[in-house]
């Protein structure tokens, strides 16, 4: 298929132009002027050479966003500008965040529309939910309750995914990773990167909490199962996509163990108070890379040399 992609030159982009491309699809892209487009990644085995076109744009570019959707079958929406705005607690110009991104986003799924765009896949996030209700499971129909300007943003497009799908039967859908882990490149900017040399240098740790997480390849692969989902389970649909909670604890754990150091770890393995409910996805058939995956990326960071 032909497959629009906003976001490629990302951390989690890279992922997923690996995983369309094991499918043999063709890939159209934005690049911004100081993103490189190598598709070089720790995590990446490069068995598949990408069929993809990169072209110049960003959100907010009218004549490079009807660039990308030009000809496209299916759009998959990754791309975030952090300009102005942080995750949280810092949220800096919210007028400029808005504009670049959420009136951004109207207008690339406006011209994906025009120009005969069948499907679109949106990056939405777990910080949708702050509050947390303790009567009801942390799934799909739980209310949208955020703490960011960031996800009120990404709740926003979930109620633009509703609205384009049972007012207009557009085939779009949302998906909704929580915290997204695996090695990067360069190396030193992958999650728990400081802990686990630390630990490799036998020196002292002291560890406290963890959070909610997934494997960037297990978004990209379950993406691409999105994209070839029949349209019943697309059409304003949301799908929670977490694997497990990894305490920083366990991390230090695996690290431990796998690079055979005699570190000294202290603190607790903290536990989540709410899970995320991700079975709508596994319904669909998708299989999370669990543990093995979490002492794959450990074992990566350690021997890497990038």
């Amino acid at each position: 298929m032909k497959i629009a992609l906003t976001g490629g030159t990302g951390f989690l982009g890279r992922y997923i132009i690996d995983a369309l491309s094991s499918q043999k699809h063709d890939i159209t892209a934005w690049y911004r002027p100081k993103s490189t487009r190598s598709l070089e990644s720790v995590d990446l085995c490069h068995k598949h050479l990408p069929s993809i076109q990169w072209i110049g744009g960003e959100l907010g570019d009218s004549a490079a966003t009807q660039n990308l959707v030009a000809n496209a079958e299916i759009l998959i929406h990754a791309a975030l500008s952090r300009t102005g705005i942080s995750f949280r607690g810092s949220e800096g110009n919210l007028e400029e965040y808005m504009q670049r991104n959420f009136i951004g986003s109207i207008k690339l799924l406006e011209a994906a529309r025009a120009a005969g765009v069948r499907r679109v896949i949106l990056i939405s996030t777990c910080a949708v939910h702050e509050k947390i209700l303790s009567d009801r499971p942390l799934d799909e129909t739980h209310p949208v309750w955020p703490a960011s300007h960031y996800g009120a943003g990404k709740a926003a497009l979930e109620a633009m995914v509703h609205s384009y799908a049972l007012g207009q039967n557009w085939e779009i859908a949302a998906i909704r990773p929580c915290g997204i882990y695996g090695a990067a490149r360069p190396i030193e900017e992958s999650k728990w990167y400081n802990l686990i040399q630390q630990v490799a240098k036998g020196e002292p740790v002291n560890v406290q909490g963890g959070g909610k997480e997934v494997h960037a390849s297990d978004v990209a692969q379950a993406i691409a199962l999105l994209c070839n989902a029949p349209s019943e389970a697309i059409t304003g649909a949301i799908y929670n996509c977490c694997d497990r909670y990894i305490s920083q604890f366990e991390v230090a754990t695996i690290a431990k163990e796998l690079s055979g150091s005699q570190a000294t770890i202290t603190g607790t393995a903290s536990q989540p108070k709410n899970q995320i409910d991700s079975s709508r996805l596994k319904a669909l058939g998708f299989q999370f890379g669990g543990e093995e995956k979490l002492r794959e990326t450990i074992s990566q960071i350690l021997h890497s040399r990038l």
